[in-house]
């Protein structure tokens, strides 16, 4: 049987390699610290804080379930799941859709809002503890205006 050649593999260039690998380690270790701090002083997971943060910010706190979904980067059965833990606690509530009975609206609640305003502080902190107070104000620019022509391209 002949031996097939080996295809050599592609690497990263050593600039792209430190990027990629920095921005993979910042986000890890920034969401780890943010998902023990919230856990262990609100009860609330990083990614529950996500959908409540969104819901805030939605008109009216309100949010169809796949608009939800999509905003938080999660699955539809992954935010289905999410949103019965976070509904148990009272701090969302699902509610149909009136234009279209078949879809629901996932509504923050005011205990919801309450914990969220509760959790920011401590999100905050960690997040320049971690990561903005670590940069100079120009830094923070900069990345601000990558990350914009990043999603600006990506649509």
């Amino acid at each position: 049987m002949a031996k097939r050649a080996r295809v050599k593999p592609e690497y990263l260039r050593p600039d792209e390699f430190a990027a990629w690998q920095g921005i993979l380690l910042a986000a890890t270790r920034v969401l780890r610290a943010l998902d023990e701090g919230l856990r262990a002083h609100h009860g609330i997971s990083v990614a529950e804080f996500d959908v409540l943060i969104t819901l805030a910010n939605a008109p009216k706190r309100r949010l169809r379930m796949s608009e939800l979904a999509r905003s938080v980067a999660l699955s539809p059965a992954g935010l289905t799941h999410l949103v019965t833990r976070l509904e148990r606690e009272r701090l969302v509530a699902r509610e149909v859709d009136a234009r279209d009975r078949r879809g629901f609206h996932t509504v923050l609640t005011d205990s919801g809002h309450e914990r969220l305003d509760a959790s920011r502080p401590l999100h905050n902190r960690i997040i320049r503890d971690r990561l903005l107070d670590r940069m100079t104000a120009d830094d923070r620019r900069q990345l601000g205006a990558i990350w914009k022509r990043l999603d600006a391209d990506a649509n």
